[in-house]
């Protein structure tokens, strides 16, 4: 008979290992004992393969499951229910922050247990799914695009991922930084998880104890230890996403941790070591702000080991039909033809693509949402921008070259952001490009400079 479903009982308690045991020999499981997060460990660690959910006791000597739960890497290496009897509201919702599935209160019902079980399974198989699918779009040869730029990129991936290299990635926002950060991750051999920090996304009050971790008590709201994404990321890769905001003070601490390869945890004075490949992101020229002091030199120096350059979509038109394609079959299947309606390619090369790979998306994502059956039909009005003023005939293509068609173009989506963002900062956030490259952009297009 095949043994069922792995679960892992961590608890010290051998009255509830045993009628754990009993109960879920009888649903058709096969049960794990840990009397202790160390035992834990060991299980996790052990050649056989990881459990298929882990049930872990909120209240055990020495180190408690919320402690054990705070210092597993993220994501979670297998989905977890708590079970306590004792545990207060406040503990089960820091259980539940910190990626627990379910909470079941002692002694479980049979129903409710199996219940909790299985939609943990559930679940942990759907994140299974996620990641497959993104490493499969990730991988080099998957990076859709034949153009020039796009054949570099490939090549340069698989020359530089099996390296420990730092590599700074530079690219506009939506070019798909993260995806050659991921392809880079999966290039490199290692059996680690990729963690992604997004350094802008998180207020710099929280980001170093996202970054480092904290021990119990070392601030206002620290209930237990909890390790940082850089020691999550021990034996895999290390995503610096926006690394251009990041504080000056925090630059130079995890200068010291690239350096050295340990970290201490907010409130800690033991060095923990870490083993990760360290790869950035930024949308920013970073040598820009070395040079107006807001990064540190020796920080870029230190990350620019091997710079990937990711060129905006408007500069790699040959691969606009082909991401189009794959978005479709992403969202519609491949089943769904996309059908160019007359004047869609002329408008697609035109459009100056602000947003980037991550604007196409969303096109393709929107034609999808509105198609009544039948195949997918992307029409010149699908890339109209709610910056642009709207355009109610074609342009006259005997008057003018193709790149005086396109500058015209740019010059009223660029007018329309002047007017609304009223400066050329706040043109540059509404467009999500970078200040001084729209500044350039505004001479070389003979606009006026407000």
């Amino acid at each position: 008979m095949k043994p069922g479903p792995r679960i892992l009982v961590v608890d010290d308690d051998p009255g509830v290992l045993k009628a754990l045991r009993g109960l879920l020999s009888d649903e058709g499981f096969t049960p794990i004992e840990a009397r202790s997060t160390a035992e834990a460990s060991r299980v996790l660690d052990a050649p056989e393969g990881l459990p298929t959910v882990m049930l872990l006791d909120l209240r055990m000597p020495a180190e408690t499951g919320l402690e054990f739960l705070a210092r597993l890497p993220r994501p979670l290496p297998v989905p977890v229910v708590v079970l306590s009897g004792e545990a207060s509201p406040s503990e089960a919702a820091q259980a539940l922050k910190l990626g627990a599935t379910d909470f079941v209160e002692k002694p479980p019902s049979p129903e409710r247990l199996v219940t909790a079980l299985r939609n943990a399974m559930a679940l942990g198989s759907l994140q299974e799914e996620r990641e497959r699918l993104l490493d499969a779009l990730a991988r080099p040869g998957h990076l859709v695009g034949d153009s020039p730029s796009m054949n570099t990129l490939r090549q340069l991936i698989a020359r530089v991922g099996p390296s420990d290299a730092a590599v700074l990635i530079t690219g506009e926002t939506g070019t798909g930084k993260e995806r050659v950060a991921r392809a880079l991750h999966l290039a490199s051999g290692r059996k680690g998880r990729l963690v992604a920090v997004n350094c802008a996304a998180i207020p710099s009050t929280l980001l170093e104890s996202e970054l480092f971790g904290h021990e119990k008590g070392a601030f206002s709201g620290a209930v237990s230890r909890r390790a940082g994404r850089i020691e999550q990321a021990h034996g895999g890769t290390l995503l610096l996403d926006e690394i251009g905001d990041m504080p000056l003070e925090l630059q130079a601490k995890l200068l010291r941790v690239l350096e050295t390869r340990e970290v201490e945890r907010l409130g800690g004075s033991v060095p923990v070591p870490v083993d990760a490949r360290v790869l950035a992101a930024t949308h920013q020229e970073l040598a820009r702000a070395v040079k107006e002091g807001r990064f540190r030199q020796d920080l870029f120096f230190r990350l620019n080991v091997m710079p990937l350059h990711i060129p905006p979509l408007r500069e790699r038109l040959d691969d606009l039909l082909p991401l189009a394609r794959a978005f479709a079959a992403e969202f519609a299947g491949p089943e769904v033809p996309l059908v160019l309606a007359p004047g869609a390619d002329v408008a697609l090369r035109a459009y100056s693509w602000p947003g980037n790979v991550r604007e196409l998306r969303n096109v393709i994502e929107r034609l999808n949402l509105l198609r009544a059956g039948g195949p997918m039909t992307l029409g010149p009005e699908a890339v109209s921008s709610p910056l642009a003023p709207a355009q109610t005939t074609s342009p006259k293509l005997g008057d003018k070259s193709y790149r005086e068609h396109v500058e015209d173009f740019e010059r009223e989506l660029i007018r329309a952001a002047l007017a609304e963002g009223e400066s050329i900062a706040g043109a540059a956030r509404l467009l999500q490009v970078d200040r001084g490259n729209l500044y350039r952009r505004i001479k070389a297009l003979g606009l006026p400079v407000t």
